[in-house]
């Protein structure tokens, strides 16, 4: 079992969180507001299972044959897992390795767990105003070997050395302090261990653009925290389709593997 301090609380059954939140502060985070978004963001992560087609699958894809495509890992930490796409693809695979998806959102973790752990079709009302009526989800998985946490990603409540793999999808233009984050991420890898990012470069201030957008700085950067970086892959299309006519947002996702050296 991998070390971790108590949860202050529980989310649900199975779902401890490390970062409890109010209401206040899910309210004000669009990815906490309600469970609409977490339909929208099935829709968007599961979209080839449930309208036969997936326009986001060139990102998911890329990550699990990056993480799947090393040397079968003990532990594996998801970072951002959202509704839980990345575990849903590859613990199935690797059925011994125990996954654990963290995310800041309750809404997401719920969903996640929903998909992950569940027996039952998951309905997507909020669908329906966007061109699917009666979406529903009925591919669930009863995955034994993946676990849902709500924490936050600049405060992990895992101890160092807890995993072989940590992984982060569309997360770290997310967070407050990316390079605390990124931190974090290296402070729970073993040595030897392989960091999976994929990020959008969508920072909103100076200092990230600086540390992570340059290729040069950001490989120093990288370097600095022991990592070398074995590929680099430029330009991956992410494309969020939010209606049923197609329209959607498109993103061009930098995906980077690294092992950590030191």
């Amino acid at each position: 079992m991998i070390a971790r301090r108590p949860a202050t609380e529980w989310i649900a059954e199975g779902i401890p969180a490390y970062a409890p939140r109010t209401l206040e502060e899910r309210t004000a985070d669009r990815y906490d507001r309600d469970f609409g978004v977490a339909d929208i963001y099935t829709g968007i992560a599961y979209g080839h299972r449930l309208f036969g087609s997936g326009a986001a699958e060139g990102l998911y894809r890329t990550m699990g044959s990056l993480l799947l495509s090393g040397a079968r890992s003990e532990a594996v930490l998801d970072l951002g897992c959202g509704v839980g796409r990345v575990l849903y693809d590859c613990a199935p695979v690797w059925p011994t390795t125990e996954f654990v998806g963290v995310d800041l959102s309750y809404n997401m973790c719920l969903r996640a767990s929903a998909i992950l752990h569940g027996a039952a079709p998951v309905p997507l009302p909020a669908l329906a105003g966007r061109g699917w009526p009666d979406a529903i989800f009925r591919e669930t998985r009863h995955l034994g070997n993946v676990t849902i946490a709500q924490a936050s990603a600049l405060d992990l409540p895992f101890s160092p050395l807890s995993f072989d793999v940590a992984m982060a999808t569309l997360l770290l233009c997310r967070l407050p302090d990316p390079v605390a984050g990124l931190a974090q991420m290296v402070r729970v890898l073993r040595p030897g261990g392989r960091l999976l990012l994929a990020t959008p470069c969508g920072f909103t201030r100076p200092e990230p653009w600086a540390a992570f957008v340059p290729p040069d700085a950001l490989r120093r950067h990288l370097a600095l925290l022991g990592l070398r970086v074995d590929e680099w892959i430029d330009d991956v299309i992410y494309r969020e389709v939010i209606d049923a006519h197609g329209n959607a947002h498109e993103w061009r996702v930098r995906v980077i593997a690294a092992t950590l050296m030191v």
